[in-house]
């Protein structure tokens, strides 16, 4: 039929039905059963295609279903020629093919540039299921394994066994360097983990990055504030020897020459030279003996402290100094609370820091030192000490870990180092806060 209005072709066909309906009627009557069969299947035929013209719009639906369930959405209906409901069932078909079709375009060129992007960090990038599984990897992680083309981590740990291990231990919010050996050197690698969830799956999410040129440019620039302190001092004690050996030695060739005797002034200037000498050398020995007091810390023998009674037996040592200068100290600290630690090399660490938040209060009107302990996320300790001194300038507070960096006139500079050094072998943190005119914090996390 050439009519394209649904209407009006169920019109026609209900018509064409009706006649044959008619024929076959007549046919009867007048006994024309050859005839009857003929009409009979005519209406076969008719009612046949009534109901597959009828079902061709429940047709259009499921093949329109299935194209979306198969992501296909290239399928468009015609909008014209159906009648005002059909147009509008098929104007929104088109529509929400289109949203689809959008939105497909649209996931695509996100996982293109997300997928670019991924290749084009620095950073290596691995994801792996509960199972072991890889599902993601980058070109920068591919260069860190032996086998690129591993699938699982099962693959990994035969050409990469601890860095495997290292993958399968690793948990989220863990933060370590792993040492892999690259292109016939070895290299520091820091590896950081976190989990997703995705449709009830679970994913490992490593990202890990070579810092060996970090490291080694922050140990040149560690080598060069070392040696300019290193410099500084000890010109600082050779300039005047030199000098004063220089005197000393004009001296006694001006007396050889004249080939006379000391005089008493002579002597008494000798005397106090050689004097002058020793303390200046006595001072290079000290300074040598601190450098390797630096070098030389004793291996850690940890167990577990009640960090309340650590914190009061620490004030006991310093409680007559306390008494006398008049500082108000307040403690918090849970009494259950425990740390594992070496608490002989620990307490290095803390006297150090109240010696020196002592000191910072001279002279202020309220000194006050306040020591709170409590515990992390992570379950490490947290203990910060607080005092009301003058404070650090920036320019001081960058340097203060500085081997032999002091601002004190009578201070070695290895306090803080010493501490900070303490602390690292404990796999811990030292910090220290402070603005001018606002008091100092420093924060241990052990």
């Amino acid at each position: 039929m050439g009519f394209e209005n649904f209407r009006l072709n169920v019109v026609v066909r209900i018509f064409i039905l009706s006649i044959i309906l008619l024929a076959l009627v007549y046919c009867v009557y007048e006994s024309l059963y050859l005839r009857s069969v003929y009409v009979v299947i005519a209406l076969i035929i008719s009612i046949i295609e009534l109901i597959r013209y009828v079902d061709k719009t429940n047709r259009d639906l499921t093949n329109f279903f299935l194209a979306i369930s198969q992501k296909d959405f290239t399928t468009t209906y015609s909008e014209q020629g159906k009648g005002a409901s059909f147009s509008k069932l098929y104007s929104a078909l088109n529509h929400l093919t289109n949203q689809f079709r959008s939105i497909s375009e649209e996931k695509e060129a996100q996982y293109i540039f997300l997928s670019l992007l991924v290749e084009q960090i620095r950073v290596g990038i691995l994801s792996v299921d509960q199972h072991g599984e890889i599902h993601l990897i980058n070109q920068t992680m591919k260069r860190f394994l032996a086998n690129p083309n591993v699938k699982n981590l099962d693959d990994l740990e035969v050409n990469d066994g601890d860095l495997a291990a290292a993958f399968r231990d690793a948990k989220p919010g863990d933060s370590h360097v792993v040492k892999k050996t690259i292109e016939g050197k070895i290299a520091p690698l820091t590896m950081l983990v976190s989990e997703i969830s995705i449709r009830d799956k679970h994913f490992k999410l490593i990202s890990v990055q070579d810092i060996r040129n970090e490291l080694e440019a922050n140990e040149l620039e560690a080598w060069q504030r070392l040696i300019r302190v290193l410099t500084h001092e000890i010109m600082n004690s050779v300039s005047p020897i030199i000098s004063l050996t220089a005197t000393l030695s004009k001296l006694v060739t001006t007396r050889n020459e004249a080939k006379v005797g000391f005089s008493d002034p002579d002597r008494n200037t000798l005397q106090k030279g050689m004097e002058a000498i020793l303390s200046r050398s006595k001072g290079l020995h000290h300074f040598a003996d601190a450098y390797r007091s630096l070098t030389r810390l004793p291996q850690p023998q940890f167990q577990e402290v009640s960090v309340s009674d650590f914190i009061e037996k620490l004030l006991l040592l310093f409680d007559e100094e306390i008494k006398q200068k008049g500082i108000s100290v307040s403690r918090s600290a849970d009494p259950h609370l425990k740390m594992t630690a070496d608490p002989e090399l620990l307490e290095q660490v803390f006297i150090n820091i109240l010696k020196n938040a002592i000191e910072a209060t001279d002279g202020q009107p309220s000194p006050t030192i306040a020591i709170d302990a409590s515990l992390a996320m992570d379950n490490r300790v947290i203990i910060m000490l607080r005092d009301n001194g003058p404070g650090i300038e920036k320019d001081v507070l960058d340097k203060i870990f500085i081997p032999f960096f002091t601002t004190k006139k009578s201070g070695t500079g290895i306090g803080l180092p010493l501490s900070k050094q303490i602390v690292q072998i404990h796999r811990g943190e030292l910090s220290i806060q402070s603005e001018v005119n606002a008091g100092c914090v420093v924060r241990l996390v052990i």
